[in-house]
């Protein structure tokens, strides 16, 4: 008889240990829904698209991809050996939306010289740290230097093409900042004033497009940076009052 009852007794536990983890399961159960509803619902306040940017960043991105394929196939293949559809595919995009963007192959290389002006604006101003303007004159010839090596020496070789006039356009912001230094020089009496502002950075971007010109010749095979940087200190000087 008392083995029956430990037995009972020994049964009523078991069912109870059962009904306890169910139990424990369904709270378990209900923490973890409530947890993935908790997470589900960062991920979509982490990823909610900013109002008003998502298409123009999209739109931005899609046409630094197709300008970055194209400087790529160009520097390896050379200009004239890159068609629309090898940018378009490297790109990972369509023909059609190359010329959303871009009207031509040509347009690759006007958005270098935006690039360009755009880099000069926004970078070289605020990292010049010369003391005299001197200093910062061939400072900024290094930032030139720098950009056509990023740009890729193959490139480089298509942009000196004689129709292509974005050289001599004026009112661009890397001519500007340019004769604005040397403006700069003239009035602390650090840079000779025989020669207007304009006229001197006509001479200096002579003497710069002259050797980045050489470099590209050499298809980038010695230090531009080192070269650029050396020649301009020697040219400078010649400016000095």
């Amino acid at each position: 008889m008392n083995v029956d009852v430990k037995e009972k007794d020994q049964a009523v536990s078991s069912e109870d240990s059962v009904v306890a983890l169910k139990v424990a399961l369904e709270k378990t159960r209900q923490e973890l829904e409530a947890a993935q509803k908790i997470i589900r619902q960062f991920g979509r306040a982490v990823k909610s698209p900013r109002p008003g940017n998502t298409r123009q960043e999209k739109a931005q991105d899609t046409k630094n991809r197709i300008y970055t394929a194209a400087i790529e196939l160009m520097d390896r293949k050379g200009f004239e050996n890159v068609t629309v559809a090898d940018i378009s595919r490297k790109a990972g995009v369509s023909v059609g939306a190359f010329y959303h963007y871009f009207d031509s192959k040509n347009d690759i290389l006007a958005e270098i010289f935006r690039k360009a002006d755009e880099y000069f604006a926004t970078q070289v101003t605020a990292g010049l740290r010369g003391k005299s303007v001197p200093e910062q004159l061939v400072e900024y010839f290094d930032y030139y230097a720098k950009f056509n090596v990023d740009t890729g020496a193959e490139t480089t070789q298509n942009i000196f093409n004689p129709k292509i006039k974005f050289f001599v356009k004026e009112g661009r912001p890397m001519l500007t900042i340019l004769q604005d230094l040397i403006r700069q020089g003239q009035e602390r009496k650090e840079i000779r004033t025989d020669a207007g502002p304009e006229e001197l950075a006509r001479f200096l971007f002579v003497i710069a497009r002259g050797i980045v010109f050489e470099w590209s010749l050499y298809d980038g095979h010695y230090d531009l940076e080192a070269t650029m940087h050396k020649y301009m200190r020697i040219v400078v000087a010649t400016l000095k009052a």
